[in-house]
């Protein structure tokens, strides 16, 4: 059993990608299962600059590893090859050595991108990154798409299938006032954009089972986008993202079977974020609190999409939302929980509120439920706990916690029944606390 899946266990930006990165300096292959370049995180270099990533793997930061962007993700080739170049810039690898993309990954349009531009500028938006996701998902699930293997088999093709769609697309795009396209050379460009990850392409199903299959099998590290409450099936729908973002998208994901997942880690922070709508039951709306916690916008872990640039929303921490996400990532004796963030409590003032269930009703509830309009008539239950006044920001070993922190996180463990064994205290690659 090699497969180790890292998952986040909130509303995404968790930071999963810091723990991908170190987990990556033990594995073999790391693998991204879902999603596309909507997602993003930040990886700290050795030399403390920050690598933005969207589709390619934390692995790509550490020599030797292989990257694999499996059938279940989407790939927009346009902006595949712009992250290719940005990685280059720092000095890093990117070649058929060390990245795979899936032939059976499906692709996204420029149309699919217009198509979500057009609804969010109607009254179904739904606050999308407008990257076209959803809507190469729905054209996956409805079998009209067109997968990564058509930039070998019919380039041609697949040039008439952009320009073609576009066209079509013509009307709608007039009627909200966006500016007119050469569609045709908007076709050949995204070809020739696309032909230059060719080399790059693999059957990666066939390729991380043969290496699985190995009298000494490689550990694989799976990468998740996103994080429970975005997940197609078990988020807070419809405000989700457009993919299984839980542990069970692994198998689905890389074309594994699941006897080979054998640990699971989930990732949550301590000051819970959330970029677009939906309900968040947690919420702070004090202004003075929030301007507290944001702090400087301008350091690398400032509550800001990745992606978007988007401020997020912030809330207390809210345990009844992780328990449900642990309840479907994995047995609890193969989960563990990475934290982070811990050194942004001290932010919430004197003290700190965590969720430890919600009312509703007048009934308790300590496990979240399965919707959003559920969500929406649940209120917080929550307990309080002093913070501490010390920097912990150079603490490498639980110990040397303050007693308040010490307090904190195993009140978070006794309450889940979930064990925390690494607890982020800054964004620096070496400010985690091993346990």
């Amino acid at each position: 059993m090699s497969v180790e899946v890292v998952v986040g266990l909130q509303r995404g930006d968790e930071g999963k990608g810091r723990f991908v990165d170190m987990f990556a300096a033990e594995a073999d292959i790391i693998a991204r299962f879902n999603g596309g370049n909507n997602a993003g995180h930040t990886v700290v270099l050795p030399d403390d600059r920050s690598l933005a990533l969207h589709l390619v793997p934390s692995g790509i930061a550490h020599k030797g590893k292989m990257n694999i962007i499996g059938n279940g993700a989407l790939v927009d080739p346009i902006k595949l090859v712009e992250e290719i170049d940005n990685i280059r810039a720092t000095g890093l690898e990117v070649s058929e050595k060390n990245l795979k993309v899936s032939s059976a990954a499906h692709l996204v349009f420029p149309q699919y991108i217009y198509d979500d531009v057009i609804r969010e500028a109607g009254a179904g938006g739904q606050g999308t990154t407008k990257s076209g996701i959803a809507q190469t998902y729905a054209h996956k699930a409805m079998r009209d798409g067109a997968r990564v293997e058509m930039i070998i088999n019919d380039p041609e093709g697949l040039a008439e299938l952009v320009r073609q769609g576009l066209v079509e697309q013509r009307p709608a795009r007039v009627a909200i006032g966006l500016s007119p396209i050469d569609e045709t050379a908007v076709a050949k460009d995204y070809v020739e954009q696309a032909l230059k990850i060719k080399p790059l392409i693999a059957d990666t199903v066939l390729y991380v089972n043969q290496e699985l299959e190995k009298p000494t099998p490689s550990r694989v590290l799976a990468e998740g986008a996103q994080a429970f409450l975005l997940d197609i099936d078990h988020g807070m729908y419809p405000f989700t993202t457009s993919s299984s973002t839980v542990s069970g998208g692994v198998c689905t994901g890389l074309g594994i079977a699941p006897s080979y997942v054998s640990h699971v880690t989930g990732v949550a922070k301590a000051v819970q974020s959330h970029v677009g709508g939906g309900p968040f039951v947690t919420e702070i709306t004090d202004p003075k609190l929030l301007q507290r916690l944001h702090g400087d916008m301008n350091t690398i872990d400032a509550e800001k999409g990745t992606t978007t640039g988007r401020v997020r929303r912030l809330g207390h921490l809210d345990l009844p939302q992780i328990r449900r996400a642990q309840m479907v990532n994995g047995e609890k004796g193969k989960q563990h929980m990475a934290l982070t963030k811990l050194d942004w409590v001290p932010r919430y003032g004197k003290q700190v509120k965590i969720c430890i269930a919600y009312r509703q009703d007048g009934k308790l509830c300590h496990i979240a439920p399965d919707a959003a309009y559920k969500l929406e008539q649940v209120k917080p239950e929550y307990k309080v706990l002093p913070t501490w006044d010390e920097d912990i920001s150079e603490v490498r070993r639980f110990s040397d916690l303050p007693k308040n922190a010490q307090r904190y996180i195993e009140f978070i463990e006794s309450s889940t029944g979930v064990p925390i064994s690494m607890i982020g205290v800054g964004p620096r690659r070496d400010q985690v606390i091993v346990r």
